[in-house]
């Protein structure tokens, strides 16, 4: 018997087997997270990554922290919306030192090096976040939020096989409650009550060598949400896209398309499905770059931080207004 297997708390299934091969009853969507994400085995190949992003009416947060194996990265970027203000720093560690990744989306995690320090510490139905940067831009950068989990709330929980005896796994937050504050340099910043929330971005698994895909997210008041993605799991069948509606999570089976207007880096962003469930805008405000490279390995992201607007359609067919939604989209193409 497998040991790992057998010592799972009730309710929560493996990942993988104990030689890492993805067991086929983890393959599927879930409203609610219920597995160890354990990898074992693949040394080299696997990919364990947490992103948070932070919106606010007034600025916005991104948090990176990956573990490769080979490479650990971890990375801030700070948005000021009032006057488009950006600063940003990455940091590379060799063999994922400092880097604290669980096989848990609920559970603590962080990335610690002198130039930048990310600490994520869950508590019962909320986690403490606190970043310390001591130069980024020229300025030093605290931050010290609260990050509310409500009970009710769902999330989009997946795993999906890809090509070549690859595998992905996510758990997707949206629309987290959010408190505290954040300095950069002389300038304070605070979460404005009811208008601002955090969202997770969880993955593990084995990917494809090279990789590509494009995600979008958004928050609005009154548990309204929604989380798009293509060129990642689609040749196996499965989505990540997902709708929410007063903090309750309706599955969108079909693809949703994303697409840009060519040549200008801030144009609009058009998402939308056949069945007219998602017709929404994306404004871009700033575009974020990041490459963090290794020999022949690199990650290029562009990730573009804006407002969405437009009009969701609930499953019995409501329309619900989408207005001013502040959020993001991410286009990452990867050789690692």
């Amino acid at each position: 018997m497998n040991s790992h297997i057998s010592s799972l708390p009730p309710g929560v299934s493996a990942l993988c087997d104990a030689h890492g091969k993805l067991l086929p009853a983890a393959v599927g969507w879930s409203s609610r997270p219920r597995l160890d994400y354990a990898i074992p085995g693949h040394f080299g190949r696997r990919k364990r990554w947490n992103h948070w992003c932070i919106t606010t009416p007034r600025w916005m947060l991104s948090l990176t922290i990956a573990d490769l194996d080979y490479l650990g990265y971890g990375a801030a970027y700070f948005l000021d919306l009032d006057s488009g203000r950006a600063v940003a720093h990455t940091q590379l560690r060799a063999f994922a030192r400092g880097c604290q990744l669980p096989n848990s989306p609920l559970e603590s995690h962080s990335f610690q090096h002198p130039r930048l320090q990310i600490r994520m510490d869950a508590h019962p139905g909320r986690l403490s976040l606190r970043v310390e940067a001591p130069d980024i831009g020229g300025q030093p950068l605290q931050a010290a939020l609260d990050v509310l989990r409500p009970a009710h709330l769902d999330s989009v929980n997946l795993v999906a096989p890809l090509p070549g005896r690859c595998f992905h796994a996510t758990s997707r937050q949206l629309g987290l409650p959010i408190s505290g504050s954040l300095r950069l340099g002389e300038r304070h910043y605070e979460c404005s009550s009811g208008l601002s929330f955090a969202s997770l971005d969880f993955g593990r698994g084995v990917w494809p060598l090279h990789s590509h895909w494009t995600r979008a997210a958004f928050a609005a008041p009154g548990g309204i949400a929604g989380n798009f993605g293509s060129g990642w799991t689609d040749s196996s069948g499965l989505t990540e896209n997902a709708l929410w509606f007063g903090g309750r999570l309706a599955k969108l089976d079909r693809p949703v398309r994303i697409d840009q207007e060519p040549n200008a880096p801030l144009a609009p962003w058009r998402l939308t499905t056949a069945c007219r469930r998602v017709e929404l805008t994306f404004t871009p405000r700033q575009l974020h770059q990041a490459c963090p490279r290794l020999g022949p390995f690199y990650a290029d992201t562009r990730q573009w931080f804006g407002r969405f607007d437009g009009v969701l359609r609930s499953p019995d067919g409501e329309c619900v207004p989408v207005t001013n939604a502040l959020g993001w989209l991410g286009a990452t193409h990867a050789r690692w």
